[in-house]
């Protein structure tokens, strides 16, 4: 297990995705720091809420991106059919790419809030939390590219599937608050009530990411709805559901 960790580590490093991540957060932060010199107003808060966004965006793309095609390029070249080969479990090898994958997105969810603190003098309470949640956010959004470049058949299938499941979660108590508050309506009851049932589900579901790296820790620090405490028990409850289905989608898999 320790072996593919440290494989899928060093492939990392070898497609230089260390370097192309710590390049593009640094241009995420210097872009965010152009514009909120431009600003009219509250010139850090905006930098700081601008720079969270971007850089949250930067890491859940580039894991996504990274993992469905790394995890594609094994079906290709066969390496997993050799790495499955050896006396190691199917579990194993999931809990191992997951861990090291999660390790990447651990590291770059510290260096994000290094970025961040020393571009706009980020509060340390609140920047802290920030940090946090972002690496529990990078967890989930490795469980679910995993799942996705596990199951589907073409890369780029994998990238929409997971970009979709992550969007969909992160709208979805946005579609509810719409859907009770009846502000949009069809002109048919029937339709009203399935619209309503099919966006109860989802909502009751999906993993609220967007309660996940909230902007206003970084402007006016921790305090106020969810926190880290909320955030770690979803985090404990959607990672071995999605680590779960992986590994059975593996087993069922046949090399």
């Amino acid at each position: 297990m320790l072996t593919t960790l440290r494989y899928v580590l060093i492939t990392a490093i070898r497609d230089r995705l260390i370097a192309a991540f710590l390049v593009a957060l640094v241009a995420g932060v210097g872009g965010a720091t152009f514009l909120a010199a431009s600003a009219l107003a509250e010139k850090r808060e905006f930098g700081l809420a601008f720079g969270g966004e971007l850089t949250r965006m930067i890491l859940v793309l580039g894991l996504i991106t990274f993992i469905s095609f790394h995890v594609r390029r094994m079906y290709e070249t066969r390496e997993i059919e050799a790495i499955l080969a050896r006396p190691i479990s199917r579990t194993s090898f999931v809990l191992a790419y997951f861990g090291a994958y999660a390790l990447i997105a651990l590291l770059l969810s510290i260096v994000a809030p290094l970025l961040l603190m020393v571009a706009f003098s980020a509060n340390g309470a609140g920047l802290m939390e920030w940090g946090v949640s972002l690496t529990l956010e990078g967890f989930i959004v490795v469980a679910i590219a995993l799942f996705c470049a596990m199951s589907l058949e073409s890369a780029g299938a994998s990238v929409m599937a997971a970009l979709g499941f992550y969007l969909l979660a992160r709208s979805a108590a946005f579609l509810h608050a719409i859907t009770v508050s009846h502000t949009a309506s069809f002109d048919q009851a029937l339709l009203n009530d399935v619209n309503r049932w099919v966006v109860e589900i989802i909502a009751a579901v999906m993993p609220r990411i967007d309660l996940f790296g909230q902007s206003r820790w970084l402007v006016y620090g921790p305090g106020g709805g969810w926190g880290l405490r909320e955030l770690a028990v979803q985090t404990a409850i959607y990672l071995p559901l999605l680590l779960a289905a992986t590994i059975r989608d593996l087993h069922v898999k046949r090399f």
